[in-house]
């Protein structure tokens, strides 16, 4: 219980970077109400203009809150969202950063996630995340190999690198938890090699037998293993050819998140590397299509314009 409650500290204060000045709006649907009174519980005892608002469950059928609650919504300095259905991609998110508010995000993560990947040090995290997004921006080829086979090299010369370190302190921010990645577009058709997939992928979770995908001029062309494999096909088939585009490269910086089967966890996992299929759009990016699905690869050795960042898994920069 006393690292439950420092997490919902540093949550409202490292990430959300709430002050007495202000208010927040939490939100919550009924699968995460105990935890939802709990951030309200923290807030209060810190004399915060705080609220808490359950609404109906948000399904893809019914993708938005309420107009009413929307307009709520921008009544408040900042919201923190703990719905079971992520509004990351929202109309919602949208209206309230264009109105001047932050949001954070805390979805489909458990309590144990909650606690191991948000107690850590966050100067730290933001430090490294940075330090590798800059090396993204400033530099032009990217070599990554694994252990298990992959052996990739792609253009980002287009695309400047972007952190995911969760300090939501400026009017129109969002972000969401957990934290911890340095990330890059790579240049369209720029791709070329091999992926083998030995982490873990969404909607399959941790892999047990590799899967190899080809990649010629930014798009994956054969893919190839055991039944794992196959459910991969199956989640890219409906999309089609876009789907099989190298849409993000990305190295996880929290040294507390472990490689679960959730890619909201594993990404983030330090010393992993991951590299999207699909669309690039919210990475800077353009394509038409709203897949995208993060390959998660263990103990990557990474080099940018032949300098070395990390080997096997370990940061050397």
């Amino acid at each position: 219980m006393i690292q439950l409650d420092k997490a919902i500290e540093k949550t409202l204060y490292d990430c959300l970077r709430i002050n007495p000045r202000e208010s927040v709006l939490i939100l919550i649907d009924e699968f995460n109400r105990e935890i939802g009174q709990k951030f309200l519980k923290k807030a209060l005892s810190k004399k915060i203009d705080a609220a808490l608002l359950e609404i109906e469950n948000i399904t893809n059928r019914n993708p938005e809150p309420s107009t009413t609650i929307q307009k709520l919504a921008r009544q408040v300095s900042a919201v923190l969202v703990l719905t079971s259905y992520s509004l990351l991609h929202s109309k919602f998110k949208n209206n309230i950063c264009y109105n001047g508010g932050r949001i954070l995000f805390l979805n489909n993560i458990n309590e144990d996630s909650f606690i191991r990947t948000v107690n850590i040090d966050f100067k730290i995290l933001e430090s490294t995340s940075r330090r590798i997004s800059d090396l993204f921006s400033i530099c032009k080829e990217v070599y990554l190999t694994t252990s298990a086979g992959t052996d990739l090299a792609f253009r980002i010369s287009r695309h400047k690198g972007s952190t995911h370190v969760c300090r939501v302190k400026d009017a129109g921010n969002f972000c969401f938890l957990p934290a911890g990645e340095a990330s890059v577009t790579p240049d369209r058709a720029s791709s070329n090699g091999m992926i083998v997939v030995d982490g873990s992928i969404p909607g399959i979770g941790i892999i047990e037998d590799p899967i190899e995908i080809c990649v010629k001029d930014g798009s994956g062309y054969k893919l190839s293993g055991k039944e794992e494999a196959e459910k991969l096909r199956k989640i890219l088939k409906p999309y089609g050819k876009p789907s099989r585009n190298i849409a993000e490269f990305g190295v996880g910086t929290n040294p507390n998140a472990i490689i679960t089967g959730e890619s909201v966890e594993d990404e983030k996992v330090l010393g992993t590397a991951h590299i999207a299929l699909g669309n690039p759009n919210f990475e800077g990016g353009s394509l038409k299509g709203n897949l995208h699905v993060d390959l998660i690869l263990k103990k990557p050795t990474v080099t940018l314009d032949g300098h070395l960042i990390l080997k096997n898994g370990k940061m050397v920069v």
